[in-house]
């Protein structure tokens, strides 16, 4: 187990680092901060939330046929398509609008000792989805990308109460980034974009999601695939490359 200065500081890297090399337009919704003062506010109103079920994940057989978008199946049905026997060739990339990426900041306080490193490859065998990206030759992985875990309660011996993951990416210059978020069960808790309703809907090797962009060239999409939630932002990337990415994914 890390002593409580070393997860604090690897946590407090991976969230501010990004934050400044994205000049605050990207900004992260899980804050792993372990501070005194998260502890302490913890303590005194955190046990009452969580005892709400706030943040209590949807049980999974109410997200499988419903989990982005209220009334639309996450699963295309592949039978209306041309080619049924070739899921790519049933793909739809339709490019919606978004208005920005909030400024917001959402910190939850995740207790250092019910924190369960683990290495990615026992990450992939927890979610039962290979989440690793495939991403242009220029882009490369953090360091921080190696330190991943769950958290369990009761000191790491309970039951998963968090398992968000977050991959970052990006060139010499960050001038070409990528940032993808994952969970089980549900998509991450996200509070920087948000599609409409009436966003229309992609179709990409017969999962449904949504894809949009922004003035500023973000691309973005979330989607559920194999029970496992799924948040990507790009920077700097071309429309091609962000579907690639998808596509590395969603098999």
């Amino acid at each position: 187990m890390k002593s409580y200065d070393e997860v604090t500081n690897n946590l407090l890297k991976r969230r501010d680092r990004y934050v400044a090399e994205q000049k605050h337009k990207r900004k992260k919704v899980i804050s792993l901060t372990t501070s005194v003062c998260c502890l302490f506010l913890f303590s005194l109103i955190g046990l009452g939330v969580w005892q709400s079920g706030m943040f209590e994940t949807t049980p999974l057989d109410k997200t499988l046929e419903d989990a982005l978008y209220p009334g639309i199946k996450d699963n295309f049905d592949e039978s209306k398509g041309e080619f049924p026997d070739n899921p790519a060739a049933n793909n739809k990339i339709v490019i919606n609008t978004l208005n920005g990426i909030s400024a917001g900041r959402m910190n939850i306080c995740l207790l250092v000792d019910d924190f369960v490193e683990m290495t990615i490859d026992e990450m992939i065998a927890y979610y039962g989805v290979d989440f690793v990206p495939d991403v242009p030759a220029d882009i490369k992985p953090w360091p921080e990308n190696e330190q991943c875990g769950i958290y369990k309660r009761n000191d790491g011996t309970s039951e998963v109460y968090w398992d968000a993951e977050i991959l970052n990416y990006s060139n010499e210059d960050f001038t070409r980034s990528v940032n993808l978020e994952v969970a089980k069960g549900h998509i991450p808790w996200v509070d920087y974009m948000h599609f409409d309703t009436e966003d229309e809907t992609s179709v990409i090797n017969n999962v449904e999601l949504k894809i949009g962009k922004t003035d500023e060239g973000y691309y973005y999409t979330e989607f559920i695939y194999n029970n496992v939630g799924f948040t990507i932002c790009t920077k700097g990337l071309t429309q091609d490359e962000f579907v690639a990415i998808i596509m590395s994914i969603i098999k």
